[in-house]
């Protein structure tokens, strides 16, 4: 099954569509072009699948290149698409194991980016201030 069918059927679960004619007015096209991704002979484009992808809480980042690749014209551009899409799941997979270490990332982040944190470094490197010595 390709990429297209598995998000299409993914979306159909979330939002309970039994037939690809209700489908289609949910994403706003045409049956014809459910049909057609159905059957391969087209893919859905960037919105419908950012469409797909929220309703079912699934990430673009992951299945856009994924119909893109399916969606490619030559070998070399669909190994590049394939890639991508390696690549975001890598990325996925890394911010699910390391949530707690994202949220020190950002916290941190934010006391950097204090006013007294950089008043006193800038005081510091001007000569303003003197020098701690024990």
């Amino acid at each position: 099954m390709n990429a297209s069918n598995i998000l299409l059927d993914k979306y159909c679960k979330a939002c309970s569509i039994a037939q690809d004619k209700d489908l289609a007015v949910k994403l706003r096209v045409t049956k014809s072009a459910v049909s057609n991704w159905r059957n391969g002979r087209a893919h859905p484009d960037a919105k419908s699948v950012a469409r797909m992808c929220e309703a079912t809480g699934e990430q673009v980042a992951h299945w856009l290149p994924l119909i893109e690749a399916e969606r490619a014209r030559t070998p070399e551009d669909k190994k590049v698409w394939l890639r991508l899409a390696q690549m975001a799941a890598a990325i996925t997979l890394a911010v699910g194991l390391y949530p707690a270490h994202a949220e020190t990332i950002t916290a941190r982040a934010d006391v950097s980016n204090s006013a007294t944190s950089i008043h006193y470094a800038q005081l510091r490197t001007s000569g303003q201030m003197p020098a701690y010595h024990s």
